[in-house]
Formats: structure tokens, sequence, C-alpha cells
């Protein structure tokens, strides 16, 4: 072959590969055959131009008001599909848990953030998952749970007397809690106020880590691969995921060696990482595993429960009856001798319904944590090829118009007749059904649900009990694209209310019981 053939063929193939490259991705980016319904594709983005940079789940509804509760999408060649009922929930999360409960990847994420599976959360499911989470699960059993409501229930003393004495403080006081509770109950230390530097470096760390990991927020990574190779200079996700890595990684092994420091020297708390580092041994987790085993029981603790709460808030704000009759329940329970403690949890149905109806009203995580299903799967009708990226998309789950009747309004008693809250009499057909998706579904689901609740419980007791909560509804914004934070973890901004003590009586007794509480906190660093 002459060499100037020799040379036009070298010359001529980049192009062939590109040909066949893009057209590769032409074919991929097309829907598959009998794949769930959704909107139109184009040409090798599939819908990617139509996916939000932030608040994805509100997308996601909107298209299952047109395509119905499976709904089909195509992010570059990536399948993905959106479940928007609880009944396709729980036929194939739950119950076909052993092909969905594994991870999509996640270069960001998984290779440059949290690299060698360390994040139980993004983890893919396998040995390291099993070994994570066998874990998460012996510290999070009932009784280790429950053994942890002394400090609960200072922290939340703590905090109604923050309350009391800087009432428009209310949303710093609150996040402060939630945190606090989890940084003593996980590495027995205290954030005394929002300013304390751990309380601030772990809201900080979190909230770049949630912003960057939710869909939209970085260029399609996993869709395209190629993009992964791109240069700082061009990728500038790359740099502020390195950023994040170095944070969070500095915090989560300051906090474990901290406490490694202080078992040394003989001051035991009884904190969670106390008993990982005994065990870490015989677990097989090497320091890495274990300090952002700590790290993560924080994450999952702190910034939801304070979300809730403030919810939570918002809630009874917008139906001032559910206030009034969430307090007559509890004057009936504590009357004005005491604030609501553990004990009284159990007698508080309504407050209860109040609870489950915020989970639903404003769910933490609305677009849900991406799940992977990891062999080819029949429903419906639908052929779900191996590989689909399956969302279990909250928000629209507690919305469903045949399950709930006014569901963007804040209404506790739908959760009293009915356990799932949902319309008509309760059947078989609701095997497997959850109360609420805020948690996930799954194999997948929190295992720290029973903390989350005992700590809702008793903070959402003790305000409604002691304070008079009020708001202009005009000057609330109350619309979730712009009254709340982005994420895949999203929490009402700051936000205008009347928080007074009921009584000269009840600023009292929560005056009492803070002074009581200083005893139990003095243990943890007070």
């Amino acid at each position: 072959m002459p060499a100037s053939m020799t040379v036009q063929l070298l010359m001529g193939l980049p192009g062939c590969l590109l040909v066949a490259l893009l057209w590769k991705y032409f074919w991929a980016s097309r829907r598959p055959a009998n794949f769930p319904p959704g909107p139109p594709t184009r040409p090798f983005l599939g819908n990617l131009h139509q996916l939000p940079q932030s608040q994805a789940f509100l997308k996601f509804h909107e298209w299952s008001q047109t395509y119905g509760s499976i709904v089909g999408l195509k992010l570059g060649p990536q399948n993905v599909v959106i479940l928007n009922g609880w009944k396709p929930v729980r036929d194939l999360l739950d119950k076909r848990g052993a092909i969905y409960s594994s991870r999509p990847d996640n270069h960001v994420g998984n290779d440059l953030i949290c690299p060698d599976e360390t994040h139980i959360l993004l983890a893919p499911y396998g040995p390291g998952w099993r070994i994570l989470r066998k874990t998460v699960q012996a510290l999070l059993n009932v009784r280790a749970v429950d053994a942890m409501f002394p400090i609960q229930n200072a922290e939340a003393s703590q905090t109604m007397h923050q309350l009391l004495h800087d009432p428009e403080g209310y949303y710093d006081h609150i996040r402060r809690y939630s945190t606090a509770v989890i940084l003593s109950s996980v590495f027995g230390q205290r954030g005394k106020d929002f300013n304390s530097p751990k309380v601030r470096a772990l809201y900080h760390a979190q909230e770049q880590f949630t912003s960057i990991l939710a869909p939209g927020a970085t260029p399609p990574v996993d869709a395209f691969p190629w993009l992964r190779y791109l240069p700082k200079s061009l990728a500038g996700w790359k740099e502020k995921a390195q950023t994040i890595r170095a944070e969070q990684r500095e915090l989560y092994f300051s906090l474990m060696e901290e406490t490694k420091a202080r078992v040394a020297n003989g001051a035991v708390t009884g904190c969670f990482m106390e008993e990982v580092l005994k065990d870490q041994e015989k677990a097989g987790l090497d320091d890495e595993h274990v300090a952002y085993l700590g790290g993560i029981l924080m994450e999952a603790g702190s910034d939801t429960t304070a979300s809730t709460l403030l919810s939570y808030l918002l809630g009874i704000i917008s139906n001032p009856a559910a206030l009034e009759t969430a307090r007559n329940e509890l004057d009936g329970v504590c009357g004005t001798e005491r604030s609501p403690t553990f004990d009284d949890l159990d007698k508080l149905p309504y407050l209860r319904a109040c609870m489950i109806e915020t989970l639903r009203w404003r769910p933490v995580a609305p677009g849900g944590i991406p799940h992977l299903l990891i062999q080819d799967d029949h429903y419906e009708g639908y052929h779900l090829p191996k590989g689909t990226i399956v969302f279990a998309n909250a928000w629209s789950i507690h919305r469903e118009q045949e399950e709930y009747s006014a569901g963007d309004d804040f209404r506790p008693e739908r959760f009293l007749n009915n356990q799932f809250g949902a319309q008509g009499a309760e059947d078989q057909a609701n095997d497997h059904r959850r109360a609420t998706y805020s948690f996930g579904a799954g194999r997948r689901v929190c295992p720290g649900q029973r903390l989350a609740e005992n700590l809702l419980m008793l903070n959402m007791a003790k305000i409604t009990w002691g304070f008079d909560i009020s708001g202009d509804r005009r000057e609330i914004d109350w619309d979730v694209k712009t009254g709340y934070t982005d994420g895949f973890v999203f929490s009402p901004k700051r936000f205008p209310v009347n928080i007074t003590a009921r009584s000269d009586v009840h600023r009292d007794i929560f005056e009492r019981e803070f002074e009581a509480q200083r005893v139990v906190l003095e243990k943890y660093g007070d």
C-alpha cells in the first residue's frame, strides 16, 4: 500500500471513530422498546435539555400529570424511570429489592468525594455496602437509640430555653438542636450554640455535598463518561468536588480522632462512635470507613431533622386549627405541671399524625435517592432494561390525587382514621405500603427512622405545648421553588414567625427544666 494512502487512512481514522461514537450515542439516546411513557426526546440529549438544574422533583411531578405513575426518561444514553406512585414503589423497590437495591455510577460522589465505597448512601449493592449496613443497623437498634433519650431531652430543653430568650433566632436554634443531638449521640461531643465551630462546619459540608449531588447540578458525567476527562479549567465542578472532599474528610477524621483520644483518657459517653471503634477490627473497617460512617450518621440526622421541624412550623401556621388540636391533646396529657417527655409520645395520636403529615407535605428528600436495576425486568407491560436508574419521587407519591384529598394542604387529620393518610378504608392491597416515603423504600430505606421520629416527636411536642406560634401568611413565601433551598435534601429558607411562651407558667417550667438538664449536658462537655 502506498505510503500516501496509509497516511490518508490514519488521518481519516479519528473522523471514523467520531462518527461511530456519534452513531452510538444517537441510537443510545432513543427510547427502548416498551419503555414507560415520557416526554419526547432529542437526538443525543434524550431529555437532558428538559431537566432543571435544581428541584428536579417538581419537573418529575409535572410529567406524572401527563404520563402517569411510571415515567420513562432518557438522560443522554442513560435509561431513567421515575416512580410517582406508592404501588410501583412497593412492587419494584420493596418486593423486588434484590434487583433494585444498587446505586448508579456517581463519578462526582463516589470517585471525587467519597472513593472506595466509603459513603453508605452512594455505595453499590454488594459486600462493602452490606458491611456498612450491618454496622449501622447494630448501632441503631431499638435499645441503643432509646438509650439516647437523656441527651436528646436535655438538648430539647436547651432549645426551648433558647426560643424563650431569642425567638427571632428560631431558625438557627432548631438547626443547632438537630446537629447537637447527632453530634453528641455519634461522637459524644456538644454543639452548645449554632456558632459552635463543629456545628457550622457540619452544616457547611452538608450543604455543599447535597447541592453538588442534586440532579442537574453538574454536567451529565455518568451518562457521558468522556466528560470526566475534561481539564479542570473547563470543569469547575471538579475543583468544587475536591474542595468538598477535603473539607468533609478533615471534619470527619477530626471528630473520630477526638473520640479516640477521649476514650484513651477514660472519658466514655456511650456514643455510637465508641461502639464502632471497639468493634472496628471485627467489622473489618479501616479508619477511612469508620470516619465516614460517623460523618454519614450526622449527615443523615442533622439537616433532615431540622428541615422537618421547620416545615412543621410552616404547617401549623398554614393551619392554625391543627395547632389548637395538637395543643389540646398535649394539655390533656401534661397539663401545666411539666413539658412533654418521651414517656408521653405514645399517648399523642394527633401529634404523631402531625409528624407524618409534615413528612408527607414536605419530604426532606422529595426526589428520592436513585436506585439501580441490576438485571432486565418487566412490569405492567413495560420493559425495564438492566442499568436503568430508578427514582421513587416522594413529592408525587405523597400527592397522588386518588389517595390524598387536597394534597398540597397541611391536614394531619388525614392520618387519624387511615395509617397511610389515604382516602377511603384500608384494605389488604396495602400490604408492604409505607405511611411515608420520606425515609426511602426497599433495602436502602433509612435505618435511622426510629431515631429521627423520636427527635421530631419530642421537639414538636415541647414546642406545641409551650409556645404560641403564628405568622402573617402574606409575608411567607409558600412556593417551594423559592421558599425552600436547593439540593437533593431541601429545607425551608428563613420565614417570618412569631414564637412566644403561652404563659408565665409555661415559661417557668421551661426555665426549671433547662436548669435541671445541665448535669446531663455537662457530661458531653457543656
